[in-house]
């Protein structure tokens, strides 16, 4: 059966706990929750469990349909916008940001086990998991390290940390839209896009960009040309970018680029298959279905890989001013910038960390 989930409406709680003249503390204890679960609500950073929305219904002297709204199948909208409908079945990651309930495709580690969902998709729609309470922060980037730092805090609560891949174009996209709590972007020193008002900026690191491959790699002329398969990314990717910039430059290299893989091989400039992400387009070139992949220096060296680099991207992590206070933020810049973190990234290779973490002004 669907566990039924309601949507915070944060005004009508503190409206309500301010009309009968209760302080966040008095309202958790009538109400049988923490005071910090009181503040988390109120802010928008968290979403009650089913018992916990009856129970503050109940002491406020209210139903729940007017102290909230919407039901677990409605209202939801995916964190990147424009995600097709995933299979029925699908795990689901679903969280709280700000007004909205979002939800991404769970992305499992790998060999390493499983990850527990929040969610399944069923008959149309995210159906909230028995126990489950959607909270925590969702950062949307290309960087792949991102979920191996994560996935070394809280599992539950406020301070855990969800990433959605994405690359910098579309996640912009999400943060302008208030679907997630923070984007990853990068590009070349000076050459960021430009930044909204009201945005906060930690840098992350700096890494280059460029195209792995195996033994010597195929000369640029020849992927100006079209002549050889490479494993590109979205056009709104910034590595996408800096391939294009690169080839532009190659004596004799078409002109017209429009920034869009050439995927079907017609047509003068790079051709070959989309790659997901840096990983997985270092992934298609060692396993020799591309000559090269358009990626980070870290990742061609974790598939064993040659690299070429283009341009040295400095990587940065922005949130809406709102959310700068959110506790997955704190706890994801604080294991960013942990020495656990940073001898695994150096052990990589490719990771410039000298101003990890360092507020943006």
């Amino acid at each position: 059966m669907a566990v039924r989930y309601f949507a915070v409406m944060t005004d009508a709680v503190r409206v309500r706990r301010l009309a009968v003249g209760w302080s966040q503390a008095e309202l958790a204890a009538a109400a049988g929750v923490s005071r910090q679960s009181v503040a988390a609500v109120e802010a928008g950073r968290n979403v009650p469990s089913v018992s916990a929305a009856l129970r503050l219904a109940g002491v406020l002297g209210c139903s729940v349909e007017e102290l909230f709204a919407d039901s677990v199948g409605e209202g939801f909208a995916p964190a990147l916008p424009g995600t097709p409908e995933p299979a029925e079945g699908t795990p689901l990651a679903v969280t709280r940001v700000g007004g909205t309930t979002v939800w991404s495709v769970l992305e499992e580690p790998g060999e390493g086990g499983f990850r527990l969902a929040d969610a399944v998709w069923e008959d149309g729609g995210p159906r909230l998991l028995e126990g489950a309470t959607p909270e925590g922060c969702v950062v949307a980037g290309c960087e792949p390290a991102l979920g191996t730092a994560a996935s070394a805090g809280p599992p539950r609560g406020a301070g855990r940390v969800l990433v959605v891949h994405a690359s910098s174009g579309p996640a912009l996209e999400a943060l302008a839209a208030g679907r997630v709590h923070a984007a990853v972007v990068h590009g070349p020193a000076g050459g960021l896009p430009e930044v909204p008002d009201g945005v906060v900026r930690w840098e992350l690191t700096r890494w280059p960009v460029g195209l792995a491959h195996r033994g010597g790699g195929p000369a640029p002329a020849d992927v100006a040309a079209g002549r050889v398969p490479v494993a590109q990314r979205e056009a709104r990717a910034a590595a996408q970018q800096a391939l294009l910039r690169a080839l532009g430059a190659v004596d004799g290299a078409p002109g017209g680029m429009s920034g869009a893989p050439d995927r079907d091989g017609r047509g003068p400039g790079p051709r070959g298959p989309l790659a997901a992400g840096h990983l997985a387009a270092a992934r298609m070139t060692a396993e020799g279905r591309v000559a090269a992949g358009v990626t980070t220096a870290a990742a061609a060296g974790a598939m064993g890989l040659g690299f070429t680099a283009l341009e040295e991207h400095v990587v940065q992590l922005w949130t809406d001013r709102r959310f700068v206070d959110h506790p997955g933020l704190a706890v994801l810049l604080q294991l960013w910038c942990s020495p656990r973190v940073g001898a695994q990234l150096r052990r990589l290779g490719g990771y410039d960390l000298a101003a990890a973490g360092k507020e943006i002004r």
